[in-house]
């Protein structure tokens, strides 16, 4: 039988990945593609490596002066989790998530951006760090300011995000009571990403790139509007980043 209270803590891992206090930024700019994540790091000046840990990197530069940190941090739940608590403990105070969605609104297109305010639970991670009543929440200014920026650049929408585990398992039965509690759109890492944060004590916030409709059964994952809107939500960040740090 286990006799220690816990197996592994996210300061422990951090120590065995010789990470040292400060080497993060303030910020940090998380993606699920290695992709997005890569676009970001070319923002940099003076990049440097803080770790690769099971395919996540994570690299510390500076932008318009700010310190700043981006990387890739989850595809799914899980693994969203346990990076975000990574980057809490290192001393992150702001999170910002660049990710990809489905719409749950007719009226939302493919290539729109969707700026989370709340998140919805729909994965089986959260409920280990809190109970069912818990809801997910962006911190409402940085949240406002990145609706704002992205309002500027490209269609934007915001409101509730809902979080599945299941893909193949959006079905009517199981989405229509969700859209009926106010989602406009659904993915797989928004709130264990709002949830971490919330119980830490980080500021956090999202902005999303719609990549299909569950309403109109539109699939954009190879539309070009689909990439422009990514390398739109990219410049957004950014300027969310230069903002914050007048």
């Amino acid at each position: 039988m286990m006799q220690r209270d816990i197996h592994l803590t996210a300061e422990g891992l951090l120590y065995s990945l010789q990470f040292k206090p400060g080497d993060f930024g303030e910020i940090a700019l998380v993606s699920g593609q290695p992709q997005r994540a890569a676009s970001c790091l070319n923002f940099l000046e003076n990049p440097v490596k803080n770790f690769t840990f099971f395919g996540y990197t994570f690299w510390t530069g500076t932008y318009k002066g700010r310190k700043t940190t981006v990387g890739n941090g989850g595809f799914y739940a899980p693994d969203t989790a346990f990076v975000t608590e990574l980057l809490c403990k290192g001393g992150i105070k702001t999170l910002v998530r660049l990710g990809s969605c489905g719409a749950l609104k007719e009226d939302i297109g493919i290539g729109d951006l969707i700026v989370a305010d709340t998140s919805l639970r729909g994965d089986g991670v959260t409920s280990y760090y809190v109970d069912d009543s818990f809801i997910g929440a962006a911190t409402k200014d940085l949240t406002q300011d990145l609706f704002d920026l992205s309002s500027a650049q490209v269609k934007t929408h915001k409101g509730p995000v809902w979080t599945t585990d299941a893909l193949f398992k959006e079905t009517k039965e199981v989405v229509n009571p969700i859209i009926e509690k106010g989602a406009i759109a659904v993915d797989m890492v928004t709130n264990p990403f709002f949830t971490i944060a919330n119980i830490k004590g980080v500021e956090v916030a999202a902005v999303l790139s719609v990549s299909d409709n569950l309403i109109t059964g539109q699939l954009g994952f190879s539309d070009i509007k689909f990439f422009d809107s990514q390398r739109k939500m990219i410049d957004v960040v950014f300027g969310l980043v230069e903002k914050a740090s007048v």
